[in-house]
């Protein structure tokens, strides 16, 4: 009798122990600080929820900052430091895509930008979902993926989770069933989301989900929702200026679920002959660069790395710091910029550091380097000097001699962080920035000659996509969806269209005659440079494209990469057809080797060097 009683015991403790207790916590999500009086909604919230005693915690899912901003992070910090229970977070969109810090200030102040808690025997896990710099849309990195691998590797089939993150697990993460499938086995209670607004609930592949509204107030009233854990269900209720909360849905934890398994393919060859291919799970957001025969990528935790065209790794070298800056190559000097201030230079063909200096603020801008004639030379007859420029996260664009690393100018006329890879033409520097305007800066004296823009919107800057010019014109394209051809000497519209649905993506051919762009979707066009009219309008059907990839003319043939992880060809004739997939996830760029022969890498470090089939 003695060992009945003793069992039933045991299994009433371990039913304790397995089964969560009735508790209520906050949800916020969508605080956008930045947006108009964003910062006081937060203020009231947290004021709100400090006045209720039954909230165990916070967790806050995304978008926490408007225009991720430094400032606009450390208020939102500030304000959250006022909890009086303790608070979760993750990023979203809005943090990573304008992030001035290259991603950094978030981790700065809070450490990571993902987490995992036990809370009454439930497994709290945050992931990281907003992109950086190429988007709006959510991807689960590699490195985190690996990171979830380890958390549910120590987490037991019975004990419930509960996920978080800023975007749904469907088509708004590429790569959603990378999740999903890592979660079929446990026992999930449910998936939390911000990034839609509204109060919502949701089902994704077999896992209960829910969506919450944003902090703003634009309904009427500031809000957001308690979480309230059941033996049997999740309840959700929205809290706003009316004070009690309001029921609007709920998830059972009692019906079964069935995780279907999803079977993606992570690579396809459609159409080349493949000479290498790699997998180095690591995020990179520069785009590779060739020289030499060698192929250099440095990936955002601050590996530079050099591989032949056999693709055997020659070298490589830790900058101890993330890079968002493709690096540069001249006279034999590799130099590549990291988002803590150094400018290094290397030996290109052994990696042997060469100089460091600190600038002070992260390098954001991809580099380029020109030959530098400035009066001083001029007026000894010297030759002219390789020099390497550089923008940085506060706008700035500085001018150093390459092999001394003795700074030449600094020009500050810009107020915005600067992304994109300046174009060097006519003795003249071009480049785009978040700050709404296209700089022009004279080459050897880094004086601005004008700066130019048709749509003061923050949002639709000309800053990601990399300028081009038939040495009359520059030409760019924004996510207002315009291209616009500039004049190079003045500074003024030529024209201007709309009629292309472009975003970020703009090339120019060889005879410097035609403007090649990849549309938001569906369509890439080729176009007059001198006015703007179609030539030649190709339907690839490859969806919304939001991208900024880089487009040229590699011997007649345009050969480039998708958001979708697809890389595309168009021939002479303008038929196209698919090579690559290289995988779900964004594709950097695509690059001409040799003759046919390209390289092609995606977010995630899968790089492949292909050969196209005729």
């Amino acid at each position: 009798m003695k060992k009945i009683i003793s069992t039933f015991y045991i299994l009433f403790l371990l039913s304790i122990q397995l089964f969560a207790q009735s508790f209520k916590f906050g949800w916020i999500t969508d605080l956008h600080i930045g947006y108009p009086k964003a910062d006081f909604d937060l203020i009231t919230i947290v004021r709100d929820i400090n006045k209720r005693t039954d909230l165990k915690f916070v967790i806050a899912t995304g978008d926490i900052s408007e225009k991720g901003r430094n400032e606009e992070l450390e208020l939102a910090k500030k304000i959250l430091d006022s909890l009086k229970v303790k608070y979760y977070i993750v990023p979203g969109n809005h943090d990573t895509k304008w992030s001035e810090s290259a991603c950094t200030k978030f981790t700065d102040l809070w450490k990571e930008d993902k987490f995992e808690f036990d809370f009454e025997n439930i497994k709290f896990i945050g992931l990281c979902s907003g992109i950086p710099w190429r988007g709006g849309g959510g991807h689960i990195s590699a490195e985190d993926l690996l990171w979830l691998d380890q958390v549910l590797s120590k987490t037991n089939a019975q004990q419930e989770i509960i996920l978080v993150l800023h975007h749904q697990l469907d088509s708004e993460t590429d790569n959603w069933f990378e999740v999903t499938n890592r979660l079929r086995n446990k026992n999930v209670a449910a998936i939390l989301v911000g990034h839609g607004h509204a109060n919502k609930l949701y089902n994704f592949n077999g896992i209960a989900g829910a969506m919450g509204r944003s902090a703003l107030n634009r309904g009427g009233s500031w809000g957001y929702t308690q979480v309230e854990n059941r033996i049997d269900t999740i309840a959700f209720s929205e809290i706003n200026k009316d004070s009690i909360p309001k029921l609007w849905g709920s998830v059972s934890k009692i019906n079964k679920k069935i995780i279907p398994e999803i079977d993606s393919i992570q690579f396809q060859n459609y159409n080349s002959e493949l000479l290498w291919r790699k997998e180095l799970k690591r995020t990179y957001v520069a785009s590779p660069l060739i020289w030499n025969d060698k192929i250099y990528i440095a990936s955002r935790s601050g590996i530079v790395s050099c591989f032949n065209l056999n693709g055997k790794l020659i070298w490589e070298y830790d900058t101890y710091a993330p890079v968002f800056s493709r690096p540069v190559i001249d006279d034999g000097v590799l130099a590549v910029g990291n988002v803590r201030g150094d400018l290094i230079t290397l030996d290109a063909a052994t990696g042997e550091q060469i100089q460091t200096i600190g600038l002070g603020e992260p390098i954001t801008s991809q580099l380029i380097t020109f030959n530098y004639l400035g009066k001083k030379l001029l007026m000894t007859g010297q030759k002219p000097k390789t020099v390497i420029v550089i923008g940085t996260s506060s706008g700035k664009l500085l001018c150093y001699d390459l092999n001394s690393l003795e700074p030449i100018w600094e020009n500050k006329n810009c107020t915005g962080m600067s992304e994109t890879q300046p174009l060097y033409v006519n003795n003249k520097i071009v480049f785009g920035s978040w700050d709404n305007y296209l700089y022009c800066i004279d080459a050897n004296s880094g004086v601005m000659n004008w700066k130019w823009t048709d749509n003061k919107n923050f949002y639709y800057s000309p800053a990601a996509c990399i300028p081009v010019s038939d040495g009359k014109n520059v030409y760019v394209t924004g996510p207002d969806k315009y291209v616009s051809a500039v004049d190079l000497l003045l500074g003024r519209t030529v024209w201007r269209k709309s009629n292309l649905n472009s975003w970020e993506a703009i090339g120019i051919t060889k005879d410097k005659s035609n403007l090649l762009i990849k549309s938001f979707k569906d369509k890439f066009f080729i176009v007059s440079a001198k006015d703007g009219k179609i030539i030649k309008e190709i339907d690839l059907k490859f969806g919304e494209d939001t991208m900024p990839s880089t487009l040229y003319d590699a011997d007649g043939q345009i050969v480039f990469g998708s958001e979708k992880g697809i890389v595309y060809s168009i021939n002479k004739d303008y038929s196209y057809k698919q090579v690559l997939f290289l995988g779900t996830a964004r594709i950097l760029s695509v690059l001409q080797i040799k003759e046919n022969v390209f390289a092609a890498l995606n977010m995630d470090g899968n790089i492949s060097v292909f050969k196209l089939n005729n």
